[in-house]
């Protein structure tokens, strides 16, 4: 990133929300909480004096902007680091890139290969799993793009605009399926290993699995001012049928990705199919278009979630946020019975009709997959089940001009004796 000079600037709230700053959900002037904001549970509060009144704990106000000059000129925000009593918040999806150098000490050859296997052999290490395939195809920009784990991301090679770097991005369900502590394995890479490291984007998530905020109130939470961090009201969109909900999700949108911080909450339960779910999902999106996105948010990503939108997540820093297994649980929970609801809609009949003709036994033998696969909707995401990496799998040997080539072997040579 280069030699950055860092500057502290102080803005100013508007009258009309700068009661917010007196308690985490008094959006409105005069401190008045709005009914329909999610509210606080005193339970999970500790006391704060020794007369033991209970409060939230305390959060740093957004006011304090930290910007740093580039050494080209160019002015960063950078995300701010919000302490929290506990971890509410976890990576949902992450994109950085490295320059190519970063393997020079390890490559075992000079053509293409040789670094596709050296950077499988880095992402095993710390996801717990590594480049599976040659998607054959150009995608952001770079020329070569291959497979990570079972279509959980992708890494990108080559490209005459990208400046020499690799591309690295880690999909949703890749966080689910990599192995334990891989955020901390990440950092360490990325601060000792790695070469001109750049997180690029950063998706950090909490989930509410009972309903505890809707999207309802997150839509008048933006209305009442809890997602304004300076004078200017975020853009907001929404998704779905909001006017009548038919059970197939909705989604409120915050901000822009041109402004480098984008909100999306959603109805996560509906979404994977479960029209009853009230499973519901925040996300921040930071990128680097216009703040450096630093390192640390791999170790503490609720700081800097709570850091994006203080006000409006501020109800949150009294929770924790659920375990990784609990989010694959329900997924595969949800895909089961909307999977369970599709077969008995589409071919109910027949196995119905099947079953009381060959029996329950010989009905499955002959109906299930012969091969014993699952339904990609099914599959929980493991490293443990991704395919053998290229690192690991067999290399092809190659021919040159003082070898002799595959068609040496046809008889051609003997023949010509």
């Amino acid at each position: 990133m280069g030699r950055m000079s860092e500057i502290s600037a102080e803005g100013k709230l508007p009258a009309a929300l700068r009661g917010a700053a007196r308690g985490p959900l008094a959006g409105r002037a005069g401190g008045a909480q709005c009914e329909g904001h999610p509210s606080m549970s005193e339970e999970r509060s500790s006391p704060a004096t020794n007369r033991g009144e209970l409060e939230a704990p305390a959060i740093a106000g957004h006011s304090d902007v930290q910007l740093v000059m580039t050494d080209s000129g160019e002015l960063k925000t950078i995300a701010v680091r919000v302490p929290t009593n506990g971890q509410i918040a976890v990576i949902d999806g992450l994109r950085l890139v490295i320059g190519e150098e970063t393997f020079l000490p390890v490559v075992d050859g000079v053509d293409d290969e040789a670094f596709v296997r050296a950077a499988s052999a880095q992402l095993e290490e710390i996801f717990g799993f590594g480049l599976t395939r040659n998607l054959g195809q150009r995608r952001d920009f770079y020329g070569e793009t291959w497979e990570l784990g079972d279509n959980w991301g992708h890494v990108g090679f080559g490209g005459e605009r990208q400046n020499s770097t690799i591309l690295i991005a880690l999909s949703g369900q890749g966080t689910l399926a990599a192995k334990g502590g891989w955020e901390a394995r990440l950092y360490q890479f990325l601060t000792t290993k790695a070469k001109r490291p750049v997180i690029t984007r950063a998706d950090l998530a909490h989930d509410c699995f009972e309903g505890e905020v809707t999207v309802e109130q997150l839509d008048q939470m933006h209305t009442d001012g809890f997602f304004t961090n300076a004078y200017t009201i975020p853009d907001c969109q929404h998704a779905g049928n909001w006017k009548f909900p038919n059970g197939k999700g909705r989604t409120l949108y915050v901000g822009t990705r041109k402004a480098g911080k984008m909100f999306r909450g959603y109805e996560k339960g509906m979404e994977q199919g479960d029209s009853t779910s009230p499973w519901v999902r925040l996300e921040t999106e930071l990128s680097n278009k216009s703040m450096v996105i630093p390192f640390d948010v791999l170790l503490d990503p609720s700081a800097y979630f709570m850091g994006s939108y203080p006000k409006a997540f501020a109800h949150l820093s009294l929770t924790v946020a659920p375990e990784r297994l609990e989010i694959k649980r329900r997924s595969a929970e949800i895909s089961l019975d909307a999977s369970i609801k599709m077969v008995n809609t589409q071919v109910g009949k027949y196995i119905g009709v099947i079953v009381d003709y060959f029996g329950m036994e010989e009905a499955v033998a002959m109906l299930r997959n012969k091969l014993g696969q699952w339904p990609e909707r099914l599959k929980v995401p493991d490293y443990m089940l991704a395919d053998t990496p290229v690192h690991r799998q067999e290399r092809m040997r190659s021919f040159n001009e003082y070898e002799f080539g595959p068609s040496d072997y046809s008889g051609a040579l003997e023949a010509a004796v």
